[in-house]
């Protein structure tokens, strides 16, 4: 049996033993979707060529892994950079929703 929990993860309960799995892998458009109109603009109109090269990694992926630590460090990047905090780089990470799924 499967129930969504509002954590975004679920519950799978299978002869009496429960187990949450937890999404981390998300599709590209559910990414996009996380962030930010100004967000989105402040990356697109950067003049640094490492944001430039993180933006075109994003576009080449077929997934986004949550857990890459690669994707994690350019995400911390966009930070030193001043594009995001953070507090929403955390907010970036969590968890995906089913409707995010890949």
């Amino acid at each position: 049996m499967t129930v969504l929990l509002n954590t975004k993860s679920h519950k799978i309960e299978v002869f009496g033993v429960v187990t949450i799995e937890r999404i981390r892998k998300i599709s590209k458009g559910a990414f996009r979707r996380r962030l930010t109109l100004n967000e989105k603009v402040a990356i697109q109109t950067s003049v640094d060529p490492i944001v430039k090269v993180l933006d075109e990694d994003l576009k080449a992926s077929s997934f986004i892994d949550l857990d890459f630590k690669q994707f994690q460090d350019g995400l911390n990047y966009l930070v030193s950079q001043g594009i995001l905090t953070a507090a929403r780089v955390a907010e970036l990470l969590v968890d995906g929703s089913e409707d995010e799924k890949v």
